[in-house]
C-alpha cells in the first residue's frame, strides 16, 4: 500500500509528463524481477534540439501523450525516467509484438512534428528492448 499512496500523493509522478517517475520503476522493477510471469521492458532515449527548459518540458509533454497512445492502458505502464528518457513495461506480449509496439512508437515520434512558437522541433529515438521477469528454476533475466 506504501507505493500505491506514493503514486496517489505524487510522490512517485513526474511533474511534467504526470507519468510514474524514475523512484516507481526503482521499486516496482524488483518485483518484477523476482516474477515467475515474462515482461519486457522499451527504454526510449529521445532526441531532438531545445533552446530553452520551457520548450525540453514542451517536448516531453507531448511526446509522453503519443507514447501512452501507442500502448494497451491501463496494461501497459509508460514511466519517466531522467532526462529524456522513458520506459514502458509491457506484459502478456510475444517478442514480435514488442517490436510491432516498438516500431509504432519509433515511427510516430519521427512523424511528430511539434511547433514551440516560431520553433519547430524534430524527434528522433533510440529503443532498447529487454526482457524481465519469467523467473523459472532460479533462473534469472537481467534489464
Amino acid at each position: 500500500m506504501k507505493g500505491i499512496h506514493k503514486l496517489l500523493t505524487g510522490e512517485w509522478v513526474d511533474p511534467i509528463t504526470r507519468l510514474p517517475n524514475q523512484e516507481f520503476v526503482k521499486n516496482v522493477f524488483e518485483e518484477l524481477r523476482q516474477s515467475n510471469e515474462k515482461f519486457y521492458v522499451l527504454h526510449i532515449t529521445l532526441k531532438f534540439q531545445a533552446s530553452t527548459e520551457d520548450l525540453r518540458n514542451f517536448v516531453l509533454s507531448r511526446v509522453s501523450s503519443v507514447i501512452k497512445h501507442s500502448v494497451r492502458i491501463p496494461k501497459d505502464f509508460v514511466c519517466k525516467l531522467e532526462g529524456n528518457d522513458f520506459c514502458i513495461v509491457l506484459h502478456g506480449v510475444g517478442e514480435n509484438e514488442v517490436m510491432k509496439i516498438s516500431n509504432r512508437i519509433k515511427d510516430s515520434l519521427h512523424y511528430l512534428l511539434l511547433t514551440y512558437g516560431s520553433e519547430r522541433i524534430q524527434i528522433d529515438c533510440d529503443i532498447e528492448i529487454s526482457a524481465t521477469g519469467g523467473v523459472k528454476d532460479g533462473d534469472r533475466n537481467a534489464i
